[in-house]
């Protein structure tokens, strides 16, 4: 037979069971702390790169390439055609100013010469033929002008004397009108034989004038060739490197073919293309840094080319230590373009804990720990950061992608 239970007895187990629950909770808790101390995240030392904060300048670029080339390059054509006979020097060596680099063979234009000056011979045989022609007709119109004025005296005395015997009865008016129609007629045939006189000169001039237009023009055609054929020993026009030969000899080549290049390799320039995004950041004038083996050269945006070509600007260098022996043609380089900078600035180096936004989070170390940091980033180039806020001078910053924790407060740092 069942008892009935008392309050009392009810509310002692109540509170067992209560008891019983609270140590167990408290249990489950000492247990989590514990399993969370043994399995918090943590990082080795050597597992990252740290940057102590420091107030400093910074400047802010975009980022370009680059190709070293000599400042000063000379490019010799070919002034005849011609062809490549001899090759006295080849790429990478060294010429004195008049040193002979190639030797032609002109033979083609020694008889473009040759034939030139023959030309010039007929025409000046032509010139004389001419003028002995038109001289020759235009003796033959005064003769015959002379001739022509002797008539005309005589037809005027005729004249004069058939007037005479008509006063006195000795002939008649028709006589008279006969003789003076004749003598109009000689003298209309005297001013006729004047104008072809005059036309003749004229026509003489005029045909004279045009060959020796011609005979300039051929004259002025053989100086050229003549100046170019003793300008076709190839010799260099300073001291300097030749950096290209055209060294196919026997080959064939036309009158302004590129044949040398030689560079004066004393002083260097950048030729440095950026994309097109950037267009509007180069400007002239502005400072760039040249990087070459991890070491920074100065110098000045000489020249922008205003077409953009394949979705890039190319633009040139002029650097401020031109002959530094960091410096070999056709050398590659990292540019980067100054746009703006600031001074005493909070800066870290730059790393891959940055991801280009303006606020983030980072990790900071504060001693066993790095602790999360939500910082607001400014202005950047390759090699600093600036930390507008978040960070104090003089705090070790991790600039190691932290991606994996990003999402914890703290890590251990063992």
């Amino acid at each position: 037979m069942d008892r009935e239970i008392s309050a009392a007895q009810q509310a002692r187990r109540k509170t067992k069971i209560y008891i019983t629950g609270l140590i167990i909770l408290v249990a489950i808790a000492l247990g989590f702390i514990q399993f969370k101390n043994i399995v918090q995240p943590s990082i080795k030392r050597n597992a990252f790169r740290t940057s102590i904060a420091e107030s400093g300048l910074i400047e802010a670029t975009v980022p370009a390439s680059g190709i070293i080339t000599p400042e000063y390059e000379v490019t010799i054509s070919s002034p005849v055609n011609a062809r490549i006979e001899q090759v006295l020097f080849n790429a990478g060596e060294k010429v004195l100013t008049g040193q002979s680099i190639l030797r032609l063979n002109k033979e083609s234009s020694l008889l473009a010469f040759e034939k030139l000056n023959e030309e010039q011979h007929v025409n000046r045989n032509k010139i004389n033929q001419l003028s002995l022609g038109l001289q020759k007709s235009l003796d033959e119109l005064k003769t015959q002008y002379a001739i022509k004025e002797m008539k005309i005296s005589s037809l005027e005395t005729a004249l004069s004397h058939e007037q005479s015997l008509l006063n006195i009865g000795g002939s008649t008016d028709e006589n008279v009108k006969q003789a003076r129609l004749t003598l109009k007629v000689a003298q209309m045939e005297l001013t006729q034989i004047k104008n072809q006189i005059n036309n003749q000169k004229a026509m003489m001039q005029a045909d004279l004038k045009s060959l020796g237009y011609e005979i300039n023009i051929r004259e002025k055609d053989i100086k050229g060739i003549s100046d170019k054929l003793k300008n076709a020993s190839i010799s260099s026009p300073g001291n300097g490197v030749i950096t290209w030969v055209n060294n196919k000899i026997g080959s064939e080549i036309n009158e302004g073919e590129e044949l040398v290049r030689i560079a004066d390799l004393s002083s260097f320039k950048v030729e440095a293309s950026i994309s097109d995004t950037y267009a509007d950041e180069v400007k002239t004038g502005r400072t760039a840094i040249v990087r070459i083996n991890k070491t920074d050269l100065r110098g000045n945006i000489s020249n922008v080319q205003p077409a953009v070509e394949n979705g890039t600007v190319k633009f040139s260098v002029s650097l401020s230590n031109k002959n530094s022996k960091l410096l070999r043609a056709n050398l590659k380089a990292d540019v980067f373009v100054i746009t703006s900078y600031k001074e005493h600035t909070i800066r870290v180096k730059n790393g891959p804990a940055f991801n280009g936004s303006e606020e983030q989070k980072v990790f900071v170390l504060e001693g066993e720990n790095a602790h999360s940091r939500k910082v607001k980033i400014g202005e950047s180039n390759s090699d600093y950061i600036e930390i507008r806020s978040g960070i104090k001078a003089g705090e070790s910053v991790i600039i190691s992608d932290m991606q994996d924790f990003i999402h914890l407060q703290k890590v251990k740092i063992k």
